[in-house]
C-alpha cells in the first residue's frame, strides 16, 4: 500500500516546476491575519502571490496581469468579493472565504462553476482540498 502524499509535499517536490513569472494567485481579505495565513500557504507551495485588503486595491496590484486563481472575501470594504470576481475573466477559478457561507452560496447561485465556498475560520485543510480541486 502506498503512502498518502500530502498538498504541500506534492508542491515542494514541484517546486522547480513552478515559473517564478507564471500568473500570480490573487488573494483579497481585509482581516491582515487571515491575509498573511493563506498568502504563507500559498508561497509555501511556491506560488507568487498577490495580496491586498481591497478589492480596489487588489485589481490596482494585479494590473494587465491575468491571476490563475482569485481567493476572495465576500465582505471587503468598498468592492466587495463577487464585484472582483466579475472584473477577472470567466476562467480563473475562485475561493470565496466568509463568514457566512449560506448567504455566499445564495449569491454565488448561477455563476462560475468554478467558484468554492470556504466558510471561515479556514483551516489548511480544506484550503488545501479546495486549491487541489480547483489547481
Amino acid at each position: 500500500m502506498g503512502t498518502a502524499v500530502s498538498l504541500f509535499q506534492r508542491a515542494k517536490d514541484s517546486l522547480q516546476a513552478h515559473d517564478p513569472q507564471a500568473r500570480p494567485v490573487l488573494v483579497v481579505e481585509d482581516d491582515a491575519g487571515l491575509r498573511a495565513y493563506l498568502v504563507t500557504i500559498l508561497e509555501q507551495q511556491g506560488y507568487r502571490v498577490v495580496a491586498a485588503g481591497s478589492g480596489e486595491e487588489a485589481l490596482e496590484l494585479l494590473g494587465n496581469e491575468k491571476a490563475m486563481l482569485a481567493v476572495l472575501d465576500i465582505g471587503l470594504p468598498g468592492m466587495d468579493g463577487f464585484a472582483v470576481a466579475e472584473q477577472l475573466t470567466a476562467d480563473v477559478p475562485v475561493i470565496v472565504v466568509t463568514g457566512d457561507p449560506l448567504r455566499a452560496k445564495m449569491k454565488a447561485f448561477g455563476r462560475s462553476p468554478s467558484m468554492t465556498i470556504l466558510a471561515k475560520p479556514i483551516t489548511s485543510e480544506a484550503f488545501e482540498h479546495a486549491l487541489d480541486s480547483l489547481l
